[in-house]
């Protein structure tokens, strides 16, 4: 995985290597490669690409996507009138899963 042009970490062999900081980066991969980031703020917004090889080496997939975070965490406020509605929500939890170059991102808020 890579996050404007520059190498974040790879999985290779069931092992994962990290080219940053693992507690700054606050990202992880899957088994299935997935990208997984924690507590997303407006900072992990960039241009990510996802390269794929076969066993052998040769090139299989390469996806890139932009990736955009609005707002900022803590600070979700829902945009209605109303005063009573426009109280802070709690943090949301965003959870994505990547199937067949489709994306689908997930927003939760437990109350």
């Amino acid at each position: 995985w890579l996050k404007d042009k520059k190498k974040m970490l790879q999985l290779k062999n069931n092992s994962v290597k990290y080219y940053v900081n693992k507690e700054q980066c606050r990202c992880k991969i899957l088994p299935n490669g997935t990208l997984q980031i924690d507590q997303v703020v407006k900072e992990d917004s960039g241009n990510y690409m996802v390269t794929v090889y076969q066993e052998d080496g040769k090139l299989k997939a390469e996806e890139a996507i932009m990736f955009i975070v609005q707002g900022e965490r803590n600070h979700f406020r829902c945009a209605c009138p109303f005063s009573s509605f426009s109280d802070p929500v709690p943090q949301p939890v965003l959870s994505a899963q990547c199937v067949n170059k489709t994306a689908s991102v997930m927003c939760e808020v437990k109350q």
